[in-house]
């Protein structure tokens, strides 16, 4: 069923990821993720991974910027400004503290070369910014999403390694689950006011994010 056919009330937080499952299922189950929870992560792998997803932290943080200014609500825009000031705060000095234990040279922390996947991840974030407040969540939530998803089932059994195991706790609290929920019913509320080609668009952003969080998983490895 397209974004078109899908009448509003029906087109919702759960609906999309439902209609995206299996690629869901790739992201939240990918080998970076279980390498993370049994704490067999090559350094390697995860120091690529880390400097290459902190390149867009701050495009997040801009984006989240956006969120609170365009969310319609008091509650929404206490919403996000929790998150950015996990982002700026606990999220960024963990990046810091990694990037020292790992050796990573200031360049690579201040300016690395991007991977095409980072490069689509800025562009997707970008663009979403230049829309209205469903657009950023389309992007936002299923990127959360996912994170709570699969740090959430490693949760039970954290491995010795803090850069192992901060990331996994970072995604597997009752305030980041809370957070996740919230911008779900932000999303739904949004979602209700748009008409089909807007819908459309929506879902081919959320769609587009849900498959990259594989690809850059992927990436890694490469």
């Amino acid at each position: 069923m397209t974004a078109e056919a899908l009448p509003a009330g029906s087109f919702s937080a759960a609906a999309l990821r439902a209609r995206h499952e299996d690629a869901w299922r790739r992201a939240t189950t990918h080998r970076f993720v279980r390498e993370l929870g049994q704490g067999t992560l090559d350094d390697r792998v995860l120091r690529g991974y880390l400097v290459q997803d902190y390149a867009f932290v701050g495009t997040l943080a801009s984006l989240v910027g956006l969120a609170i200014a365009r969310a319609p609500t008091m509650a929404g825009k206490r919403l996000f400004a929790g998150f950015a000031a996990i982002l700026t705060s606990d999220e960024n000095t963990y990046f810091q503290r990694c990037f020292d234990t790992l050796s990573v040279a200031p360049e690579d922390r201040a300016d690395p070369a991007l991977w095409p996947e980072s490069q689509r991840f800025l562009a997707l974030l970008r663009e979403a910014g230049e829309g209205g407040y469903a657009d950023i969540l389309s992007v936002l939530l299923p990127a959360e999403w996912i994170y709570l998803d699969w740090a959430t089932a490693l949760a039970d059994r954290l491995p010795p390694r803090f850069e192992h195991a901060e990331w996994i706790a970072l995604h597997a609290n009752p305030g980041f689950r809370d957070f996740v929920a919230g911008v779900a019913r932000e999303f739904d509320d949004a979602v209700a006011l748009l008409d089909a080609i807007q819908r459309r668009r929506v879902a081919d952003r959320f769609e587009a994010m849900v498959l990259l969080e594989a690809a850059f998983f992927d990436a890694a490895y490469g």
